[in-house]
């Protein structure tokens, strides 16, 4: 199911595990839904409309999708390309990231229900870095859980605050 076809007050159908943000490749984008508890009506409008920002950290072949929404605060986004499936994985890698664009969506916890939606591009030149990134997982982990260690070692070893300072945030 595509996040654009998703209707606000829908529920997912899913548990997920916590709160925080879970990235899905998508043709030659992504989409990244995020599950919070206790979201108020003024967060869910700033994140559907406020003005965003965005930039890609990468540490250890971690891309970071780094996100500051006006009215609703930063988010950051860390992609493992081992929990994806071999077909996302390849329509990822072959889409042209000029065409890329990012869909992210706001989701209750732990319902699962849609409480916005928007569209971003990024821009060709962060898709690509994200994109790198990924198909250096491939050569530098094991698997899933090798890389999502790295990524754990990675949020414990930088704090949000720091990684925006290393990043080149552009409005998307």
């Amino acid at each position: 199911m595509s996040a654009l076809n998703l209707k606000l007050g829908q529920s997912l159908g899913i548990r997920p595990e916590g709160e925080g943000p879970a990235p899905v490749l998508a043709g030659g984008g992504f989409e990244v839904f995020f599950f919070y508890n206790g979201i108020s009506q003024e967060e869910v409008d700033g994140f559907a409309s406020g003005a965003l920002s965005c930039g890609v950290y990468v540490e250890d072949a971690i891309p970071v999708l780094v996100l500051d929404i006006d009215r609703f605060g930063g988010l950051e986004v860390a992609f493992n390309i081992f929990a994806e499936p071999e077909d996302k994985r390849r329509a990822f890698f072959e889409s042209n990231p000029w065409q890329g664009e990012a869909h992210l969506v706001l989701c209750g916890h732990p319902d699962s229900v849609v409480r916005a939606v928007r569209t971003i591009r990024p821009g060709a030149l962060m898709i690509a870095e994200i994109k790198k990134a990924c198909l250096d997982q491939l050569s530098l982990y094991r698997d899933m859980a090798h890389c999502f260690r790295t990524m754990g070692k990675l949020y414990d070893a930088i704090s949000p605050e720091d990684m925006r300072e290393r990043t080149l945030m552009r409005p998307a």
